[in-house]
């Protein structure tokens, strides 16, 4: 679904964004199968902070595959400027929570690893765009701070890809979380979900402003494949968008993109 028309040194970060139970993983095994030059489309190196989650909850998370070791004191500074800790207590906490030796972090197994996994996926984007590595990342997209990413990593001359998931209700998405928790999923709080889908929302046309390309799907009917809603190229200083027939154009990226 990207242009194979940029060298291979050419830096990309791709943006894999939407409200919790959006079904962007579905998106996400989808593209990660397009075939470009005859391979798999690169996706860099790729960080979803419920990957982290989910390993810390078996044992381990280990830094090694990302050929980083930090201590856990640069852990901690990274936490207190994070925008994910928001009192001396959280910083406290976060603090106990875990401990870091030989690029293994290791959580108590009686406290959730969701804030410490959250942390890290943010400590590691960092660390590859200070490094200038490919990479990629999978984000509910309901903080600014996935903005500000996106617009450092432009201006270091990557170029963005944002791949945009969404729902016409966030009763579908709230309907789909509890469905994943029956099946054993991670569970999101039914306000949190309400919450961060119109946060998602707001943030859109914002993140697709800073994107080379923006591909926004829509994921609304359950057992039916999804849609694309809309796409666009930057050829110059333009946007080049694909023909869309008007009766294809979901609600939410009428409202929040189209008409925002």
């Amino acid at each position: 679904m990207a242009s194979s028309d940029t060298p291979n040194s050419q830096l990309r970060l791709r943006v894999f964004a939407g409200p919790n139970g959006s079904g962007k993983s579905t998106v996400i095994k989808s593209i990660r199968d397009t075939i470009v030059n005859g391979r798999n489309l690169d996706f860099g190196t790729y960080i979803n902070a419920d990957d982290i989650a989910s390993a810390l909850k078996e044992k381990t998370f280990s830094f090694s595959s990302f050929n980083l070791n930090p201590k856990k004191e640069q852990l901690i500074s990274f936490a207190n400027i994070s925008g994910l800790i928001y009192t001396k207590a959280d910083l406290s906490h976060f603090t106990d929570s875990f401990d870091l030796k030989n690029q293994e972090l290791i959580t108590s197994p009686d406290l959730p690893p969701d804030r410490l996994a959250q942390i890290t996926a943010r400590y590691l984007r960092e660390q590859l765009l200070s490094d200038n590595q490919r990479f990629s990342f999978e984000t509910v997209f309901s903080h600014r701070s996935n903005l500000d990413i996106m617009r450092r990593a432009a201006e270091s001359g990557y170029k963005v890809y944002l791949y945009f998931v969404s729902t016409e209700s966030p009763e579908i998405n709230k309907y789909r979380v509890a469905l994943r928790v029956k099946q054993g999923g991670h569970n999101v709080p039914i306000n949190k979900i309400e919450e961060r889908y119109y946060r998602s929302l707001s943030l859109l046309k914002e993140a697709a402003d800073l994107s080379y390309q923006a591909f926004f799907f829509d994921n609304s009917i359950d057992n039916e494949p999804y849609k694309l809603v809309g796409h666009f190229k930057m050829l110059g200083d333009q946007q080049n968008w694909d023909n869309i027939r008007e009766d294809q154009i979901s609600q939410w990226f009428r409202k929040y993109y189209l008409e925002a």
